[in-house]
C-alpha cells in the first residue's frame, strides 16, 4: 500500500501545467512514464529502479509459489527476511532521487521538501510493515521462525545483527545513503 501511495503522488504531478510545459514537445505521460517507473535518461536511476522491481516481483512470485510449503526460506528469502520491502524501498529511491533533481519538478506540486517527507514517510511505512511482519511469523512459526531471522538479514542483504533496532536503524541509514549516493553521481554524471 505504501507503494501505490507514493505512486499516485508522483503519478499525479504528471499533470501540473508547469512541468508540461518544460516536457519535449509531443505527448508528455510516456516520458514521464519512463522517469517514473524506469528512472528516466540516467543509467544509475535505471539500474536501481529496474532491480527494485525485478526483486519486488521475483519475491512475489517466489512466494505465491512456495507459501503453501509453511515458512518460506528459500530463494530471495534466503539474503533478507523482507525481499519485496527491500525492492520497493529501491525503487522508490530511483523516484525520489529522480523527482527531487529535476524531471517532476519536485514532484510537481509538493516541492523539494514535501518529496522528501513523502519518502521518509514511504521508508518508514515498510521498515514498519517489516516490523510488524517480522513479530507477526514470529508467533505464527515460532522457533523455526526465530532461527531463520537469526541467520537471515531483516531488510538489508549481508547486514545481520541480533538486534531489530540495529537492522531498523541501518536498514534506514541504508536507503538515506542510497537516495544521496543517486542524487550525488546523477549530479556528477548528469550536470
Amino acid at each position: 500500500m505504501p507503494l501505490v501511495v507514493y505512486l499516485v503522488l508522483m503519478f499525479l504531478s504528471i499533470f501540473t501545467p508547469a512541468i508540461q510545459t518544460n516536457a519535449v514537445p509531443g505527448p508528455y505521460i510516456l516520458p514521464a512514464l519512463d522517469v517514473l517507473l524506469l528512472g528516466g535518461p540516467h543509467w544509475p536511476d535505471k539500474i536501481v529502479s529496474i532491480t527494485g522491481i525485478l526483486i519486488m516481483v521475483g519475491s512475489a512470485v517466489y512466494l505465491k509459489r512456495n507459501r503453501s510449503k509453511g515458512l518460506v526460506t528459500g530463494g530471495p528469502y534466503k539474503i533478507v527476511r523482507n525481499p519485496q520491502y527491500f525492492g520497493a524501498i529501491l525503487f522508490i529511491c530511483n523516484l525520489t532521487s529522480r523527482s527531487y533533481r529535476e524531471v517532476l519538478g519536485d514532484v510537481g506540486w509538493l516541492g523539494p521538501t514535501g518529496t522528501l517527507v513523502v519518502w521518509f514517510g514511504t521508508l518508514a511505512a515498510y521498515i514498519g510493515l517489516a516490523f510488524v511482519e517480522d513479530k507477526h511469523l514470529l508467533q505464527l512459526f515460532g522457533e523455526e521462525y526465530r532461527d531463520y531471522r537469526n541467520k537471515t538479514p531483516f531488510l538489508v542483504p549481508f547486514l545481520r545483527s541480533r538486534h531489530i533496532l540495529v537492522e531498523i536503524l541501518s536498514a534506514s541509514a541504508g536507503s538515506v545513503l542510497l537516495l544521496c549516493g543517486l542524487v550525488k553521481l546523477n549530479s556528477i554524471l548528469f550536470p
